[in-house]
């Protein structure tokens, strides 16, 4: 009997805990994570079962749900910047937690040269961008999102043709040469940003100075980009979102110009001041009829649609993340676009403790097309600024309208015409990936091994047809076909030792090997001649004419490198990191290709000393660094030490021809690296608890041995002449970065703001007299730019005016001109240049520095607020002491070309005290009134509202039980406004992509492709 008693009570037991183990089996937690400080509630918040490979992030509003396996007995939740908590699950069915911020940020991980560390121990200078800070904004590159958020970077845009690709300043122009920074995307050197799905971006972190940089060596003297993409988590239940925007875009002014009616006055004012009868066109009455704005008929609407979808999730032992994006977009200008389809994959595999493996794969393929918009001579915008308004854009009889009627009209072709008819484009297909293993051989001590590869296949067309009915005729159909194929591949291993001993000592110590690869070649075609245009015969094969065909392999390059990195921390006050790089480079002869570059920076928490702790209240952080370092740079024209030999020269020997070979160009066998030096100082400040933060640096970059041109020597003949390394430069200044995030309850809001001011001076070159010029633009031929010792780079230079001379009598008193052998050519009207030599004499010994196209300083403002489900975020971009250069004025006001003018030619000199700005019609030339002086030399500072974005978010409870987490739909403007006060299209101008001047010539505006104002509407569904 008892034995049955017995039995049936341990059923009991058995029946009871198999059913509360299949109740915990299905129990369900939720709650909402929020800052300790703050309260604000935090998104992405990693919600583990230790244990298990169950788990969960938070939403937008903090707030998780997870459904418990067998067993689970507490949650973790983890985030970067803030303290792991662990929770003890009990019978709570609801867990809401605050997490205590690691000091506000500082024990936020960042991403340095092959490895992480916390923010608290940095000891360089490097700033951080956030993938939430960018995410959905309507631009096709991070480079672009980037512009007003880092101090010390500056984002330099050439032109906003879709796709175009901004340059990065970091610290200012470090060469005359490629100041470009050296890209990093997962680990693997990329070259540019507009590969990447900008919502694939977890991380930017910018390497600013020697300390940080150094790692990276020869390529690292611009400063470094690292891009970090998002990944799955171990232990992370599978997570999905979908983003979706559409955006519709216009130019956002119009360049004020002569209507018809104008344009005739003005042109038979010309005649009549130089006493010659008038052409019989200008007194036609149809070319005094308005008919056409041709600005308003080239740009129209343009349109981006952007979709793109993210999976991650992992379990145990494997976490991964895969998404795929779309971005297209339709540029304001007809047959200009951008499009990109992006695959990427990112996953690690855990075998067991002590072994990892993982890769990162990005795939895309890129088709872009636009149009030129730098030529002076058919320059698409250009032509619409010139092309005269009385011509319409089509004639009753459905053809275009043209310029033929008289050389008078100019020699450019209607622009609508150009835009409709240009059949070219540019394609890419990209694989950008690595694989990487990743060894604990001892707790602290780890092995990696890291193998990447980066191909690419670029496919470039372009058909013109036959024209006509145009004044730039040609009598025939024009393609052309080039492909080119890139591939780099890099191997790596490298240790890193991470060890605390006795709780003081703190020491991170990494050491390895790289070595990369480059090849790549081209094949092009050409032929002339198509008896059938339509698009579908546009091939190589159904062209008359052979024209071109050639093909070559690019020489390949290697680099070769070992490095080492140390840090010491001593009781989390003192801090220490030294860093060395060997870097050998088959670009150099031997002897010449090994650079080294050592750097060392040291801090001090100061705030953690017990004095200050026990004395200053008010200030909650405080940290002092240094550094000094140096850089290399490679990034030069490839194999300058040998010279080169060309085949099929053309010779002659008395009258008989004869083809062999000439040395296209000559060797420099010392030729080396670029070599840069910074030094840097750094405070940050914490106050309020540390809601108030503010960052000051000093820093100060010499680059030594800048590559410049060899002086030309007259009896050099054709071949080319190498660089040499003789040039210096510096770059100097200070950096400032405030931030505050403030607000209680529902209702939260950050602002910051951030300046750097930057000092650019050529210190060294042939002679302290010698210059180097930029390319002459326009039809005049003129020298806009010099680079001279003592001044910043690409300065304008050219001559200084005093006004318009009013009377014959200023101009035969004006000592300016009193010895001058063009006096007697000089009319009332004409512009009064100066005599800066005060020799009596204004010829080009006047010419001097018109100013600086390198602004004095660079800024951004941030902002954004919440209230509930409600999101505002501003952020805005600056420069300040900037000077630009009007070329395309200095062009549109010259009365002596047949082409329509600028609206200020109205305010033309036309009698004595009429204007003392604009000089008079004139046929004549003598005085050159439009050459390069300072009456085209502008102010280009400017504040922009780069973005701004409202939003929503319709929480899970809405959704019920549909698996939704949340949905926010938000609506956003980018370049909403700009307060400038400079004429031009926009003032945000870089270098000329019409030249090959590279850094010898910014700031000056050719009427390229401008920035378009775009206000788009979008969602994002989390689920």
């Amino acid at each position: 009997m008892r034995y049955v008693m017995i039995r049936k009570l341990c059923l009991l037991m058995i029946f009871l805990c198999a059913s509360s183990s299949m109740l915990l089996a299905q129990k369900t937690i939720s709650g909402k994570v929020t800052g300790a400080n703050d309260s604000a509630p935090l998104p992405g918040v990693t919600v583990a079962v230790p244990g298990t490979s169950a788990g969960t992030s938070t939403n937008a509003q903090g707030a998780y749900s997870v459904t418990l396996p067998a067993g689970a007995q507490s949650l973790q939740f983890s985030f970067m910047g803030y303290e792991t908590q662990s929770i003890t699950i009990g019978s709570q069915t609801t867990i809401n937690v605050q997490l205590i911020s690691t000091t506000k940020g500082l024990g936020e991980v960042v991403v340095v040269g092959y490895g992480t560390q916390t923010r608290r121990d940095v000891t360089g200078t490097i700033s951080s961008i956030k993938g939430t800070d960018i995410k959905n904004l309507p631009v096709s590159d991070a480079g672009a999102a980037m512009q007003g958020r880092v101090t010390g970077v500056e984002i330099v845009r050439s032109d906003g043709a879709p796709g175009s690709a901004p340059s990065i300043r970091i610290r200012g122009t470090g060469t005359i040469n490629n100041s470009d920074p050296l890209v990093i995307i997962d680990g693997v050197p990329a070259g540019g940003l507009n590969d990447v799905n900008p919502n694939d971006i977890a991380s930017m972190e910018i390497l600013k100075d020697a300390s940080s940089s150094a790692i990276y060596g020869t390529r690292a003297a611009n400063g470094v980009v690292i891009i970090t993409t998002k990944k799955g988590n171990f232990g992370e239940k599978l997570n999905a979102s979908v983003n979706i925007y559409r955006g519709v875009s216009s130019v956002m002014r119009y360049i004020p110009l002569l209507t018809a009616p104008d344009l005739v006055k003005l042109k038979q004012e010309r005649y009549t001041n130089d006493g010659v009868a008038i052409e019989p066109i200008w007194q036609d009455p149809y070319y005094a009829t308005q008919r056409t704005d041709w600005q308003r008929a080239l740009f129209g609407n343009g349109h981006v649609t952007n979709a793109d979808v993210n999976l991650r999730g992992g379990n145990n032992s494997s976490n991964y993340m895969l998404s795929a994006g779309y971005y297209n977009e339709d540029g304001i200008i007809t047959n200009s676009y951008f499009k990109r389809y992006s695959v990427r994959i990112n996953s690690e595999h855990k075998f067991g403790k002590r072994f990892k493996v993982g890769e990162n794969l990005q795939l895309t393929y890129k088709q872009n097309s636009g149009p030129d918009t730098y030529s002076s001579q058919t320059g698409l915008i250009f032509s619409a600024l010139r092309f005269n308004p009385a011509i319409p854009v089509y004639n009753p009889d459905g053809s275009f309208g043209s310029s033929k009627a008289s050389n008078e009209l100019g020699d450019i072709n209607n622009p609508v015409y150009t835009a409709l008819t240009t059949d070219s484009w540019n394609k890419n297909y990209r694989m950008l990936g690595n694989v990487f293993g990743e060894l604990t051989i001892i707790d602290g001590l780890t092995l990696r091994g890291n193998y990447a590869f980066d191909g690419s296949l670029v496919n470039k067309y372009s058909f013109v047809p036959k024209v006509l009915d145009q004044t730039r005729t040609r009598d025939h159909a024009e393609l052309y076909n080039r492909n080119e194929t890139y591939n780099n591949q890099l191997s790596e291993i490298f240790l890193t030792y991470n060890k605390i001993f006795n709780r003081d000592h703190h020491i991170t110590a990494t050491g390895g090997y790289s070595q990369q690869t480059s090849n790549s070649s081209y094949y092009q075609g050409e032929r002339w001649g198509y008896n059938d245009e339509n698009p579908d015969q546009r091939v190589l094969s159904n062209g008359n004419d052979i024209h071109d065909a050639i093909g070559n392999y690019w020489p390949a390059t290697a680099i070769a490198s070992a490095f080492v990195r140390g840090f010491y921390g001593y009781k989390d006050r003192y801090l220490l990191t030294l860093t060395f790089r060997a870097d050998g480079s088959s670009k150099f002869a031997p002897g010449h290709r090994w650079g080294y570059f050592p750097a060392f920076s040291a801090g001090w928490r100061v705030s953690d000393e017990s004095f200050f702790k026990e004395n200053v209240k008010a200030v909650s952080n405080l940290k002092i660094t240094g550094g000094w370092g140096q850089l290399g740079n490679q990034n030069v024209n490839d194999f300058q030490y040998l010279a080169t030999v060309d085949k099929d020269r053309k010779y002659n020997f008395g009258e008989n021809p004869y083809t062999g070979v000439w040395n296209s160009r000559l060797a420099n066998p010392d030729i080396t690296w670029e070599k840069a030096e910074m030094t840097n100082i750094s405070l940050e400040a914490g106050f309020l608890q540390n809601r108030l933060n503010t960052t000051i640096t000093w820093f100060n970059k010499n680059t030594r041995d800048m590559l410049v041109p060899a002086p030309e020597m007259d009896t050099h003949g054709t071949s080319a002449i190498p660089d040499l390394n003789l040039g210096e430069l510096n770059n100097k200044g200070w950096e400032i970065e405030v931030s505050y995030q403030g607000g209680k309850g529902d209702f939260r809001y950050n602002v910051g703001a951030n300046a750097s001011f930057i000092k650019n001076t050529v210190t060294k070159l042939y002679d302290p007299n010698s210059y180097i010029g930029s390319t002459p633009y326009g039809r005049q031929g003129q020298e806009i730019s010099r680079t001279y010792v003592g001044q910043p780079l690409a300065s304008y230079y050219g001559w200084r005016t005093n006004g318009i001379y009013q009377s014959q009598a200023e101009i035969d008193s004006d000592p300016n001109i009193s010895k001058d052998p063009n006096k007697d050519k000089i009319k009332p009207g004409d512009v009064r240049f100066l005599d800066t030599n005060n020799d009596g004499i204004v010829n080009d010994q006047d010419r001097v520095n018109l100013g600086s196209p390198n602004p004095k300083m660079v800024y951004g403002i941030q902002a954004g607020a919440s209230y509930k489900n409600f999101d505002l975020s501003l952020s805005f971009a600056g420069v300040s002491g900037v000077k630009l250069y009007n070329a395309d004025k200095m062009q549109g006001m010259d009365a002596n070309y047949p082409y329509n003018m600028y609206a200020d030619a109205l305010n033309r000199w036309h009698g004595a005290g009429t204007s003392n700005s604009v000089p008079r019609m004139s046929l004549s030339n003598d005085n050159q009134n439009n050459r390069t002086s300072d009456r085209f030399v502008e102010n280009g500072d400017y504040l922009a509202l780069k973005n701004i974005s409202l939003g929503y978010t319709i929480p899970s409870k809405v959704w019920g039980h549909s698996g939704i987490s949340d949905l926010h739909i938000y609506v956003a403007a980018q370049n909403l406004f700009m307060l400038t006060k400079y004429s031009g299209l926009t003032p945000q101008l870089g270098y000329n992509g019409g030249t090959n001047d590279g850094n010898r010539q910014r700031g000056i505006d050719v009427a390229a492709y401008p920035q378009a104002r775009t206000f788009s509407f979008g969602g994002t569904l989390n689920f």
